[in-house]
């Protein structure tokens, strides 16, 4: 654990400085509030007594210290029991976690004193406790500001003060005994028989085993970022192949390199190269057959928009420029407007997690082709009435999608030896019936709006009659006519408080469609039109696209985009489709994804899954970890291999504030060393991350960014997120906050995200826990605070 501390040592003086500090804080807090008046019935000995011991505590030999703090311990948590529910002034258990003495410069001299930072205020000038508030405290500015032995210059409530600061250190006071003290001399641990002992090693924790060298290359503003990869890619001026091809290794090659027909699912764990594998297979094609895979003729898909700026900045590189690169939701929204240019454009921003899970059902697809097949048989069985020379060129037609085959039906009535009568009549029967088999958005109001058909489709599926009510009843609100906005009696529009048109409710569904209809209405279209096809009959189709992510799509949405492939000879099997993701990634748990096999039985398309096996990104101890965090039940059948790195730690803390002065510590130092390192602070929730932001931001933590959703810049520093918007991005060192029971419950869904938060990490790891770790944790690790490999 360490070397234990020598009497007289400079260390031991350390010590004795914080134990004597530590015991008159319990003394004075014990006593409760200043003002509180005559002292309890029952706790004036404890109160005489609280106040000898802290006297002694005082003046007592260093060596004499430790059973004075432990006798301090005991009558000051007794005291707090007698108090009758009396709320203490601070948490005696865990009262400051940082300590600071200033050598302050006032008129006439010097004065020192010593401050306490913590969670909650108490100050007692008398008794030399004073413990601010660090989220608020002016002078807690000095702690994160300074650090031991600098000058420092404040405007404390406006006035102007400088000083000294002549000691600073952090602790960790638990259930009340002071357990650790963190100095720039060391660190010293009190150990099983309440001796103190210095750790071995550095005498702070540091984030290292970039050597230095964790650089991402810095971009300047306005240009693209570059994606972290293990090879990096320069670009040539002749643009060639072999280049890109002598980056990568020879498993990546043979599934770059794979023949262009045919759909090739690629599984690779976090950080193995299978999004560079599906863009060197981008480039590959396209210098294979540049004819047929032009850029505009390929799609990639990515499930952000921060991968969007990161993979667009990628492919120029590989001598491929103007490939689109979208997101699904993105290509979805824009590509449904231009099929249904008459259709609503908002969108609901929060459509009910039940509803969406439905509207992303596998089942969904056969249930679309079954309505499409029961409209065309309705049509037969109507022509039946008019004409039989008319059902026998229907029935001619039966390869034709919908709309092309009622075209067809109205060419041939026009053309056709017929009756005048008859003829208007087949014309008029065609126009009608097209106009109708047009409106894909009516079908999916009749679709989704039928229980009956709904309980039938769905039948022997997980979705239930409740599912189907709920539905069809968000789908009603969804049809209603929107509300009108607001005008006085001259037409204008009524303004807020702020002089803008007041708005409506922003909750109403009505007038609005879920990004979840999107793939429904483009698969009717696909259905209906034979493709997709704009009203004006231009088609949306591809040569090669480029799916990443795909565990976080539903069957539907696959289907749609394996559909938009041009099919070589009308061979399905021929459509060049590159899927790539990790069955261990998952970040959607509401779209049905259960494994490659069923995503690919679904959506009727045969396919090629080759795994990746080597990890390019993450260390041994981090992808060890990841791989016990997902358990056996989730984890893939081998484990990942990777190069040898630095231990993975846990550090546990009782509060946001101690957690912090940590963090803000071992940050500036990471800047400081490597100011071109990527770090990333990820969260849980996005309220946890604003909390760390503000604290590491009243730390004056250097580069320091709070990014939301897809406002990654890719530049050197620190930005502080939630674990929903890091999936695919790479950073040098990653620290995990919060991984409590509370953030990371020990189910499925938190097991995948903190894998993916963990394997984000390229060089080390830090969790960082507030109260009890998550179990998700290995006991070892919760056990020794450090995860090594070998």
């Amino acid at each position: 654990m360490g070397n234990e501390v020598e009497k007289g040592s400079p260390a031991a003086s350390i010590i004795a400085e914080e134990e004597r500090l530590f015991g008159q804080v319990q003394a004075r807090v014990a006593m409760g509030d200043e003002d509180e008046g005559r002292p309890k019935v029952g706790a004036s000995d404890l109160d005489s007594d609280l106040l000898s011991l802290r006297d002694q505590i005082s003046e007592a030999r260093a060596e004499d210290l430790p059973p004075l703090v432990e006798q301090m311990t005991r009558l000051a948590a007794l005291k707090a029991r007698l108090g009758g529910g009396r709320s203490l002034p601070v948490d005696i258990t865990s009262p400051y976690f940082a300590h600071i003495r200033l050598r302050e410069h006032v008129p006439g001299g010097e004065k020192t004193r010593d401050v306490m930072v913590g969670k909650r205020g108490f100050i007692d000038r008398s008794s030399n406790v004073q413990i601010v508030d660090w989220r608020n405290a002016p002078v807690s500015r000095i702690y994160y500001r300074y650090e031991e032995g600098d000058d420092y210059e404040e405007e404390i409530a406006g006035r102007r003060v400088e000083g000294f600061v002549e000691a600073r250190r952090n602790v960790s006071i638990a259930r009340g005994n002071l357990r650790r003290i963190g100095t720039p001399q060391g660190t010293y641990l009190k150990d099983a028989r309440g001796g103190w002992v210095q750790a071995v090693g550095q005498i702070a924790p540091v984030l290292q085993g970039g050597m230095g060298k964790a650089a991402r290359p810095v971009v300047a503003p306005g240009q693209k970022g570059t994606l972290g990869v293990h090879h990096g890619v320069n670009a040539r001026a002749d643009k060639s192949l072999p280049e890109i091809a002598a980056l990568i290794d020879k498993e990546q090659f043979e599934l770059i390199t794979h023949p262009s027909s045919g759909i090739v699912v690629i599984q690779g764990g976090a950080g193995s190269g299978k999004t560079t594998v599906a863009l060197h297979r981008v480039a590959y094609l396209n210098f294979q057959d540049p004819r047929r895979f032009k850029t505009q003729n390929t799609l990639f898909v990515v499930p952000t928009q921060a991968l969007v700026r990161y993979v667009a900045g990628v492919l120029p590189a590989l001598g491929v420029s103007g490939v689109p690169v979208v997101t699904y939701t993105g290509w979805a929204r824009s590509t449904r407007m231009r099929c249904f240019p008459e259709a609503p454009t908002k969108y609901n921003p929060e459509p009910p997690d039940q509803v969406s899970r439905v509207k992303k059902h596998p089942a969904l697809l056969a249930m679309l082709e079954r309505w499409v097949e029961a409209q065309s048989q309705t049509i037969g069985t109507e022509l039946a009435g008019i004409s039989a020379d008319a059902v026998t060129e229907w029935n001619r037609l039966v390869m034709r999608a919908l709309v092309p085959r009622l075209s067809g039906l109205a060419s041939w009535a026009k053309k056709a030896n017929l009756e005048p009568n008859l003829r208007v009549a087949l014309e008029g029967f065609a126009k009608r019936w097209k106009k109708r088999a047009d409106d894909g958005v009516l079908d999916w109001a009749e679709l989704m709006t039928d229980p009956v058909t709904l309980a039938e489709g769905f039948a022997g599926t997980d979705v239930n009659q409740r599912d189907i009510e709920r539905l069809v009843s968000w789908v009603k609100r969804q049809l209603a006519k929107p509300q009108q906005a607001p005008v006085d009696d001259e037409g204008n529009p009524v303004l807020d408080s702020e002089g803008k048109p007041l708005n409506l409710d922003e909750d109403d569904p009505a007038g609005r469609f879920d990004d979840e209809d999107d793939p429904i209405l483009l698969r009717l279209v696909q259905l209906k039109r034979g493709g997709l096809m704009t009203p004006n009959g231009d088609e949306i189709a591809y040569e090669h696209v480029a799916i990443d992510e795909a565990q976080d799509r539903s069957a539907l949405e696959v289907k749609v985009l394996l559909e938009a492939v041009r099919a070589p000879d009308d061979d399905p099997t021929k459509r060049s489709v590159t899927i790539a993701g990790d069955t261990a990634q998952r970040l959607v748990f509401d779209n049905n994804f259960s494994g490659w096999a069923e995503l690919l039985a679904q959506t009727g398309q045969p396919a090629i899954v080759r795994p990746l096996k080597l990890s390019y990104r993450s260390t041994a101890e981090v992808m060890l970890l990841a791989r016990e965090i997902l358990g056996p039940e989730l984890a893939p059948d081998e484990p990942l291999a990777a190069r040898p790195g630095e231990p993975v730690e846990l550090h546990e803390f009782g509060d946001l504030g101690e957690a912090i002065a940590f963090l803000s510590d071992a940050l500036r130092n990471l800047m400081a060393r490597e100011p071109t390192a990527s770090c990333a602070v990820i969260t849980r929730h996005a309220e946890q991350a604003d909390a760390y932001f503000d604290g590491l931001k009243r730390a004056e933590v250097p580069a320091l960014r709070r990014v939301r959703r897809d406002e990654f810049n890719f530049q050197p520093g620190i930005d502080v997120t939630d674990v929903a918007h890091v999936k695919g991005l790479e950073f040098d060192y990653v620290v995990m906050v919060d991984v409590n029971a509370a953030s990371y419950p020990d189910v499925n869904w938190a097991r995948h995200l903190l894998h993916i938060g963990v394997t984000r990490a390229a060089h080390q790891l830090w969790l960082v826990a507030i109260g009890e770790p998550s179990t998700l944790i290995p006991k070892a690790l919760r056990d020794g605070g450090r995860m090594t490999v070998g």
